[in-house]
C-alpha cells in the first residue's frame, strides 16, 4: 500500500470520535510528513477526518443528526501527552464531579500547567485558564499514580474555587472525596494546604469549625 492507503487504514481502524496527532503517524510510517498532511486533507474532504488544530485530528461520527465529534476530556488528554502538561476540570466542573454542587458549567473549562489556546469542536469551544499555582501542587503531588493525582488536584481545584464559605456548607462532600484518596495522598494534599488555604485542612478532615486564624 502507498502513503495515502495506509494513512486512510490506520484512521478506518481507529474508533469514532478518537483524535490522534499528525506527528503519531510519521512516526508509525517512518517520514512521510507531507504525504501525510496530505492524504489528511483528502480524507477531510469527506469528513473521515477533521483537524481540531493544528497537528491534532479526530475521527468523527457520521450520524442521521450530523456530525458527532470527538469529547472535550478525549481532546484534553491528548493535549496533555504533546504539550506535557498537567490539566485538570475548573470551577464548577470540579465541584460537580466531586459532588459539592449539583452544577454544571456551561462550557468545557480546564485548568493548565501550560498555555494553551482555546479550542473549537463545532459549537463547543474548550477553554483553559493558565495556572502557575497548579504547577506547584503538581510538583507537591508527585509520586502519586497518575489518576489519584488527577483526583487530589482536582480537590484542590474545587475548594479553591469553592472558598471557606461553600465548602464549609458542603463538608461532607469535601471530606468523602478526601476520604477517598490513599493516606499517601492525603499526607501530600494536606502538605499543599497553606497560606489562605490553610481552613481547606479541617474542611477535607471533616471538621465543622473554622481555622483559627494567627
Amino acid at each position: 500500500m502507498n502513503i495515502g492507503e495506509r494513512v486512510e487504514e490506520y484512521v478506518k481502524h481507529r474508533s469514532f470520535g478518537s483524535v490522534f496527532t499528525h506527528q503519531q503517524l510519521v512516526v508509525r510510517f517512518g517520514g512521510h510528513g507531507s504525504r501525510i498532511s496530505q492524504s489528511l486533507a483528502e480524507l477531510q474532504k469527506t469528513q473521515v477526518v477533521m483537524p481540531i488544530e493544528r497537528g491534532l485530528w479526530q475521527r468523527p461520527k457520521k450520524t442521521r443528526f450530523g456530525i458527532v465529534q470527538a469529547s472535550p476530556q478525549t481532546v484534553v488528554s491528548v493535549l496533555e501527552k504533546i504539550r506535557e502538561a498537567f490539566i485538570v476540570s475548573a470551577g464548577a466542573t470540579a465541584l460537580n464531579e466531586i459532588g459539592a454542587s449539583t452544577q454544571m458549567a456551561m462550557k468545557p473549562s480546564y485548568i493548565s500547567t501550560k498555555r494553551i489556546k482555546p479550542i473549537q469542536l463545532g459549537k463547543t469551544i474548550i477553554k483553559f485558564e493558565y495556572s502557575r499555582s497548579l504547577g506547584s501542587v503538581e510538583s507537591k503531588l508527585a509520586g502519586l499514580p497518575a489518576a489519584e493525582k488527577k483526583q487530589a488536584a482536582k480537590l484542590w481545584v474545587a475548594l479553591h474555587y469553592a472558598g471557606e464559605e461553600h465548602a464549609r456548607r458542603e463538608l461532607k462532600a469535601f471530606s468523602s472525596a478526601f476520604e477517598h484518596l490513599s493516606e499517601k495522598a492525603q499526607s501530600k494534599l494536606l502538605g499543599v494546604f497553606e497560606g489562605r488555604m490553610k481552613w481547606a485542612k479541617s474542611v477535607v478532615e471533616g471538621s465543622s469549625e473554622r481555622a483559627v486564624s494567627v
